[in-house]
């Protein structure tokens, strides 16, 4: 009884849907518009789709000094959850059209870090926030994350502007939750011949758990401001084997918060309007039909945060033994003044994002200058939906101080890492997967350090993901 009243709901959830869409081309003859409109309609719905994603994210983190009796925290503890409708119609006349997304977000339960003195909990990334730090399922629960237009002005070159994503062609990318983060901009896209020349520009931007741009500045280290951030890509394959990426990026205007007092209190100072520029070189060459070679870079040239240029260069070998593939990557950072690097234009967490290709799921960001990092990953597809793999992470080499303050930095740090997920093969919910992924974190510090930007830490996060289609 319980099943046939589920799957009851989801037929009639469907229905109702469909009945919606299909309203306008079942009330042609009472349209006060007339004949013209549902054509209009008609064109407009003609390849279009809607897809539901229910999506429940369980997780405990836990943090200590590394330091022997010294005491373990939770810094995250929670159950929360994502409702995500997406609409991308065709294109009307064969040129115009619109996508259109949205989220419903909230904590089933919460026993996170707490701030003390408002009671908020630290924000997961997965509930919508009051700001960066603080106010998990405290924000507005719905937040529409994509409203824009497109259009195609011939079949090599088409556009999309309002709030979006970045196609990731250059050197901007998205903040991804459940759900990216939102632009307010626009994107050009040209074919020449096997290659994408791209250009995106926007001048705002909020993180998937945001709402508003206004929402970075209560948080006093994230208090950033900007005014345009840009860029140019231009990638595709050179030939069968050979795949090239290009970019360079700009953010004008930037002004961090550049002094504020430990307890995040006070701003003391900010930083002159500076112009930031990002730069990425990716190629891909494919050996065969189970191997293939990478290389990365992604730099940016950031005279507050980095007095210079700061990048990442990485290696990524993929091989795969039938079912059975390996990953190793190697990762080195370089800075000017020994701060950390991240691979976005404007540096500030959240406030955009890059297309620095490497991600090892491993709690670290491997970003301290002078590091070199070492992953390598073995994941094993049964082929029935079971999916396995267990990764080990280590780097060294970083210098002794960031941002020339002593015991800002450690000496190195090892992960192991490792996920189990089921995936369903056939039937509505086809794609449905549940997901246990563990992480288990050292750093080394300094020696006579005791205040290092790093800590010991274990992460536990257990997934449902339910995606649904009304097409």
């Amino acid at each position: 009884m319980e099943k046939g009243s589920k799957l009851f709901k989801v037929s009639a959830l469907t229905a109702a849907m469909f009945g919606v869409l299909a309203l306008p081309v079942h009330a042609s003859s009472e349209s006060a518009a007339g004949d013209k409109y549902v054509e209009a309609v008609n064109e407009f719905m003609k390849d279009s789709a809607l897809n539901a994603t229910f999506v429940v994210d369980t997780r405990t983190r836990t943090r200590n000094r590394g330091n022997v009796g010294d005491d373990v925290w939770s810094r995250f503890d929670y159950g929360s959850y994502n409702a995500i409708l997406d609409f991308s119609s065709g294109y009307h006349d064969g040129w115009l059209g619109a996508d259109v997304g949205a989220y419903f977000s909230g904590d089933l339960y919460n026993s996170s870090q707490v701030n003390g003195d408002t009671d908020e909990y630290l924000c997961n990334e997965i509930s919508t926030c009051n700001n960066l730090d603080w106010g998990s399922g405290e924000g507005n629960p719905l937040k529409v994350y994509k409203a824009a237009l497109k259009f195609k002005a011939t079949e090599e070159v088409d556009g999309r502007f309002g709030m979006l994503q970045s196609g990731g062609n250059g050197t901007i990318g998205n903040v991804w939750s459940f759900v990216p983060g939102t632009y307010r901009g626009f994107e050009l896209n040209g074919k020449i011949g096997d290659f994408t020349l791209s250009y995106f520009g926007a001048d705002q931007y909020t993180a998937p758990w945001i709402l508003h741009e206004d929402d970075y500045a209560p948080t006093l280290w994230a208090d950033t401001t900007w005014s345009y951030l840009h860029s140019l890509g231009f990638s595709g394959n050179v030939n069968d084997d050979l795949y090239i990426a290009l970019g360079v990026g700009q953010a004008t205007n930037v002004v961090y918060a550049t002094d504020v007092d430990w307890d995040n209190s006070v701003v003391n100072g900010y930083s002159d309007k500076n112009d930031n520029t990002s730069y990425r070189a990716y190629t891909r060459y494919t050996f065969n039909d189970t191997t293939t070679f990478a290389f990365d870079f992604y730099g940016v040239t950031d005279d507050v945060q980095y007095d210079g240029l700061g990048y990442h260069a990485g290696l990524s070998l993929n091989k795969s033994f039938d079912k059975i593939s390996w990953t190793s990557e190697l990762r080195y950072t370089d800075t000017k003044n020994g701060a950390e690097f991240v691979p976005r234009t404007i540096q500030t967490y959240g406030s955009n994002n890059g297309t620095w290709s490497q991600w090892w799921d491993a709690l670290s960001d491997w970003n301290q200058d002078g590091e070199l990092a070492w992953y390598n990953r073995v994941a094993y597809d049964a082929g029935n939906g079971w999916n396995y793999y267990a990764g080990f992470g280590y780097g060294t080499g970083a210098d002794e101080a960031k941002n020339g303050q002593a015991g800002s930095a450690f000496e190195s740090e090892y992960a192991v890492n490792g996920t189990v997920s089921y995936s369903l093969q056939s039937g509505s919910l086809k794609g449905s997967t549940v997901r246990l992924h563990g992480t288990y974190l050292v750093r080394d510090e300094f020696a006579d350090q005791n205040v290092a930007g790093g800590y010991d830490e274990t992460d536990l996060r257990f997934q449902v993901l339910i995606p649904y289609s009304f097409n």
